[in-house]
């Protein structure tokens, strides 16, 4: 802990009286005005969250859900994002947020509402890292393992949960041995996303022979020595969203996303 230094002259010759004895007459003395300037600066408080921000969730949720209903979303949100309200930070509000779309889903049938719920309630998180991309050439395993780490990466960033996190990792491997296998070389994108939903996005493309029997493969009708088609249908199955543009000799890109709540 800093001192601060010490009013009135310096002592001298090492006396131990007070300073009217060693001065020789009466000294003036300040009594420090505040607790900062007598312990030194005080450390930096969480962000104080409140009813500021449980005030701006029900704002939204006001338009979408009943007074009893949205009362119970943020008091669930609450406790299953295990935050202190009243003393949240950033990382603290972010959970909330996500907790408290998760419950509106329950409770919003319109998907034209839900979206737009959705995206109010993002607004919010005025702190809430800015959509970014990872670009990784992949030609062989280890490149696999660059553009695993790199969804890591923006999962970690955006606070995803570990079951989503296993679950975006897991697609990147699926999807980048693909190209390794079949194409021999590529590109995966990952990218962060957040209108009109928080989403990773990831896009694997190659200038490989392209699939012809995409549908049979998709179906679980076709089976390979590689495993491609249990490759493709284990992303879909994993995933929330799911594309795939191909054609023979013009090669393969597949998109997908997880939404993040």
């Amino acid at each position: 802990m800093k001192i601060p230094p010490r009013d009135g002259p310096p002592s001298s010759g090492g006396a131990t009286g007070p300073p009217s004895s060693r001065s020789g007459g009466p000294v003036s003395t300040r009594m420090p005005t505040s607790p900062q300037s007598a312990r030194g600066p005080v450390p930096s408080s969480p962000q104080i969250v409140g009813r500021s921000i449980t005030d701006q969730i029900e704002t939204v949720l006001a338009q979408f859900l009943s007074p009893a209903v949205r009362k119970s979303v943020i008091d669930c949100g609450i406790r299953q994002a295990k935050v202190d309200p009243l003393y949240a930070r950033e990382g603290d509000l972010r959970r909330l947020l996500v907790e408290v779309k998760r419950g509106v889903k329950l409770f919003v049938r319109d998907q034209a509402q839900l979206d737009r719920c959705i995206t109010e309630l993002g607004e919010l998180d005025h702190a809430a890292p800015a959509p970014r991309e990872i670009t990784i050439d992949v030609r062989n395993e280890e490149d696999v393992l660059r553009a695993r780490s790199a969804g890591r990466e923006l999962c970690i960033e955006h606070l995803v949960s570990d079951v989503l996190q296993t679950k975006i990792v897991t697609a990147i491997s699926e999807l980048g041995r693909n190209i390794v296998r079949y194409a021999g070389n590529g590109q995966i994108i990952v990218r962060s996303l957040t209108s009109p939903m928080r989403a990773i996005e990831i896009i694997a493309q190659d200038h490989g022979p392209g699939i012809s029997n995409l549908q049979e493969i998709l179906s679980g009708k076709y089976r390979s020595r590689h495993g491609m088609g249990a490759g493709l249908r284990g992303t879909k199955a994993l995933m929330d969203a799911f594309d795939v543009k191909t054609a023979p000799g013009a090669g393969t890109t597949v998109t997908v996303r997880k939404y993040l709540g």
